[in-house]
């Protein structure tokens, strides 16, 4: 099959397909990636099909639009995923799709673009989960929007063949309900091969270990800088990665830039976050218990989360960490909880399963539709 993977252009929406993305490479499948150009490093080694501007203009398109930054939950939102991004991706990403011929597009509940592409030409597509429940108003608000864009284009929606979820159960709040099409597809840390990374000496490794990483998205070197000092003075020793700061490597605080985390995981005590979804689920399915400090998006819902099922402790102040994840490594209960959610991640379906769902549910549609499905001789 031809695989095309879409996502709004930011690593915390695509990286979380990464998995999934392998898993049909390494099955002998032909894929791409379709996002804007700054991310194509980021995506090696896949073929990487650019369209539309990155991120930042894209927000700032919005913000001119709506006089509001899109980063937090609203009408800017709205506008962002569903009005300005497609306005300013989809006739590209149509003409790179068309040529890539895709036999199945597997995207994100944000990407407004690939279920139009999917429309268009008549392929079928899944949606990869990147977040917990959303609130019900804003989605609605999202979909009437992509509504008027699919209007605009002379499209009709198409339905998803299903929504793999990657959130375990166990994090679902009360009131939560699981889509209908809903499959359950084990989160994987972020891993990309040819990366080399040597976990880090400290002048002293009787001390406890702290992973500080605030993701793709919370660009607050104020925040990585207060956040690290109290670890510090809390008696931790720090990796920080994907650093605000200029890498270096001080007696108790070694900066670097990105470094995937399936690397880096292994040597941390605690995960100190800002609770976005790919590195609290990286986290998990270590078995890490987290620190984490909310700043945008899913962020705050997902401290909630956390909290509630004994997994994490949230702090507001930046000098809250440090005692924050001392009381965490102090106490058991914490690691017991989290090795009791990496043993229920570990019972959910790999990439490589659900690939051969997908693949199955492919094929119906083909023999349904007498159109046959071209597959990439295994590798």
């Amino acid at each position: 099959m031809h695989v095309l993977f879409g996502a709004t252009p930011s690593g915390g929406h695509v990286l979380p397909l990464i998995p999934l993305a392998r898993a049909a490479h390494a099955a002998g499948h032909k894929v791409a990636i379709l996002s804007c150009a700054a991310l194509a490093p980021l995506l090696e080694p896949f073929d990487v099909l650019t369209a539309g501007p990155g991120l930042e203009e894209q927000m700032e398109e919005t913000q001119r639009r709506t006089g509001l930054h899109p980063s937090q939950p609203g009408p800017a939102a709205v506008e962002h995923f569903a009005g300005t991004r497609v306005d300013l991706t989809y006739a590209e990403a149509l003409a790179r799709a068309t040529a890539f011929r895709p036999d199945l597009i597997v995207t994100e509940p944000f990407d407004f673009v690939s279920p139009m592409l999917a429309a268009a030409l008549d392929v079928p597509w899944a949606a990869h989960g990147i977040s917990g429940s959303v609130p019900a108003e804003l989605m609605v608000s999202m979909h009437e929007r992509w509504q008027a864009q699919l209007d605009r284009h002379a499209l009709r929606a198409t339905p998803r063949l299903a929504y793999l979820d990657p959130y375990p159960a166990s994090l679902r709040q009360e009131g939560e309900t699981f889509e209908a099409d809903r499959i359950a597809v084990r989160p994987v840390p972020f891993d990309r091969d040819g990366d080399t990374f040597e976990i880090p000496k400290f002048e002293d490794e009787t001390r406890p270990r702290a992973l500080l990483t605030l993701g793709n998205t919370v660009g607050d070197p104020h925040a990585e800088e207060g956040m690290s000092r109290s670890l510090v003075a809390a008696g931790f020793n720090v990796f920080v990665a994907g650093s605000q700061e200029p890498a270096r490597f001080e007696q108790h605080v070694h900066r670097t830039g990105f470094v995937p985390l399936a690397r880096i995981l292994p040597w941390a005590d605690v995960v100190v976050s800002a609770a976005g979804t790919g590195t609290m689920l990286a986290a998990l399915s270590a078995g890490i218990p987290m620190v984490v400090r909310p700043f945008h998006a899913d962020q705050p819902w997902n401290a909630t989360r956390l909290t509630r099922a004994g997994l994490a402790k949230a702090v507001d102040a930046f000098e809250d960490t440090g005692p924050a994840a001392l009381d965490i490594v102090s106490q058991p209960s914490f690691r017991r909880s989290a090795g009791q959610t990496a043993v229920e991640i570990a019972g959910m379906a790999s990439p490589a399963e659900i690939l051969l769902t997908l693949e199955r549910a492919v094929d119906e549609r083909g023999d349904h539709e007498k159109t046959p499905v071209r597959r990439s001789p295994a590798r």
